[in-house]
């Protein structure tokens, strides 16, 4: 039983509870008398990490002056004890907080009455069920008496309709029989499987055993009054990850982001009208960040043999304890205490303006404990405007790709996580979102342009010698890119090629008689151009198919000597 007197070393401070005794600025241990009560408390807010969750629950209680010991029962088995931390709000000063498990036995024996009850009633029907099996068992063999004896050689003449009457009956009755034998044969396995899970079910109940998670926060309190106690400790077994519906206007150019969060927790406690922040903070995961040790190379020498130890049944080498090689021990696993006491550093360390980003909901949500499907909540919507464009790669597919340039114009940081996507009222797809920062601009593709086609055309391929007696060879590639826009309006369209790049100085490759120049947009040119992509920014007229359809040519070149032999080119 917990000691309820707590002896205090009150070290130059001077609290309102030595006013008891008529005493002011002591410095001297006194005892006081701790009173235990029920906190009672609720779960009032959760922080709700990637992988785990910060619970706080709160208690109001009215108390009278002097010293109190709060019980908060009932910690989930989920809660990392280390962790918990409690605050006081009111005329109180906390004194300590601990935790204590205490087993609990508890009593089963109107449960285990039920379960009796419920096992005699399935007793029962088995009986009556195994007994109705041996009624239709006596009633198909006296049939099949009965068959046996009508086509007996020996039986006397029989009326024949009479006979057929009977015949007929023995039918309909076998068939009625064996279904009965069927259905009789699945009521018993299915009474058996009950048995076995009610009887089961008894052992589990009678031998149940718990222990029961008590967090204890000794307090003063100076003056009798209201104090508001909150303790705080984290779980597992609960996460948060960020989905998004996207949707696009039938234009592309106009976005609306429905941020969302799909919340997941199997704790062992219900939150219930809770104030919900999500946080992107990774508690008890160091900060610091870690720094390479030395690193030296030498003349490689064979190691001398290490002796052998035998502790009682084990082998292990010497040289796993020694320490004296100190410099190049890279990896020392820390103990157990270490990293519990680096984690709850690393948590208490990383707070509101840290490299974390949080997002406290404006409403209170309810999330249950164990439950099978996650459920959303809304963070934000997000309205945006957007470049709209088609994207063609016609040397591979003939089909034109929607795409839009979006700039998150909101104070949110998109976190990564699955988006779908719809483009007018069509469900697109899904994809993955990067993180995207406020201000930050991204692509989005909103599937294919069903009235846009593109086809790329090898319109001649040659080789011939050049140069002074034929010193050299020269490839020459025509192409032909025809662009088909079927809609009413005029189309941009981005459109990728590709030349081959040349790692060689006696190989050169040229781009030729463009017949519409590539684009100058400056990431283009300083990124992909260098690797021999290319790009065509364009503006398609509206209605131009077939013989109208929009046509661009060009020409590839690749010369080298007549000795020098290329990789494969394409056809």
């Amino acid at each position: 039983m917990r000691n309820h007197f707590l002896s205090i070393l009150i070290a130059g401070i001077s609290i309102g509870i030595c006013l008891t005794y008529g005493v002011k600025g002591v410095h001297a241990q006194v005892s006081l008398e701790m009173l235990p009560s029920d906190a009672h408390s609720v779960i009032s807010d959760v922080t709700l990490y990637r992988n785990r969750a910060s619970i706080t629950r709160t208690a109001t209680l009215d108390l009278d002056a002097g010293g109190h010991s709060i019980f908060f029962r009932d910690l989930p088995d989920s809660a990392y004890l280390d962790s918990v931390q409690a605050r006081i709000h009111g005329n109180a000063k906390l004194l300590s907080v601990e935790t204590s498990n205490i087993p609990i036995i508890e009593d089963t024996s109107s449960l285990v009455a039920a379960i009796n009850a419920e096992i005699k009633e399935a007793e029962a029907k088995l009986s009556l069920s195994s007994s109705k099996g041996k009624s239709i068992s006596l009633q198909i063999e006296m049939l099949k008496t009965l068959i046996e004896k009508a086509t007996n050689d020996k039986a006397p003449p029989v009326d024949i309709d009479a006979f057929d009457a009977q015949i007929k009956f023995i039918g309909t009755r076998m068939q009625e029989l064996s279904a009965s034998s069927a259905e009789n044969t699945l009521e018993i396995q299915e009474l058996n499987k009950l048995l076995q899970y009610l009887n089961q079910r008894k052992r589990n109940v009678t031998s149940q055993r718990r222990t029961q998670i008590n967090a204890i926060v000794d307090i003063g309190v100076n003056l009798a009054g209201t104090v508001e106690i909150q303790l705080t400790y984290l779980v597992y077994n609960a996460s948060w990850t960020p989905v998004y519906s996207v949707r696009a206007n039938p234009k592309g150019d106009k976005i609306a982001i429905d941020y969302d969060a799909k919340l997941e927790q199997k704790t062992g406690e219900n939150w219930t009208d809770v104030s919900l922040t999500l946080s992107t903070a990774q508690p008890q995961q160091s900060i610091t960040p870690p720094m390479p040790n030395p690193w030296f190379v030498n003349v490689y020498i064979p190691p001398t043999p290490q002796p052998v130890i035998r502790v009682g049944s084990e082998i292990r080498s010497s040289v796993a304890y020694s320490m004296s090689d100190a410099d190049h021990s890279f990896g020392l696993e820390m103990d157990t205490s270490e990293k519990s006491v680096e984690w709850a550093s690393a948590a208490a360390s990383i707070v509101g303006d840290g490299p974390a980003v949080s997002f406290v909901l404006p409403r209170t949500v309810t999330v249950p404990s164990n439950k099978e499907d996650a459920q959303t909540t809304s963070i934000a919507t997000i309205e945006t405007s957007a470049e709209h464009f088609l994207i063609a790669v016609p040397m591979l597919t003939d089909r034109v790709f929607i795409r839009s340039e979006v700039t998150n114009k909101s104070g949110y940081v998109l976190l990564p996580g699955t988006a779908s996507i719809f483009h007018g009222s069509d469900y697109v797809g899904k994809t993955s979102m990067k993180t995207i920062s406020p201000n930050e601009t991204f692509s989005l593709d909103l599937g294919i342009a069903p009235k846009v086609t593109s086809t790329r055309t090898l319109v001649e391929k040659t080789t011939s010698s050049t140069g002074l007696f034929g010193s050299g060879i020269q490839t020459m590639y025509d192409y032909r890119i025809s662009i088909s826009n079927g809609e009413d309006s005029t189309i941009d369209i981005h459109v990728y090629d590709r030349i081959p790049v040349s790692q060689n100085e006696e190989i050169e490759v040229l781009v030729k008689n463009l017949s519409s120049p590539l684009s100058t947009d400056a990431t283009y040119v300083s990124t992909n151009q260098q690797q021999g992509i290319l790009r065509w920014d364009l503006s398609i007229p509206a209605n131009q198919t077939g013989d109208q359809s929009f046509t661009m040519t060009w020409q590839v070149e690749i010369a080298r000597g007549k000795d020098v032999k290329l990789t494969p080119l394409p056809e």
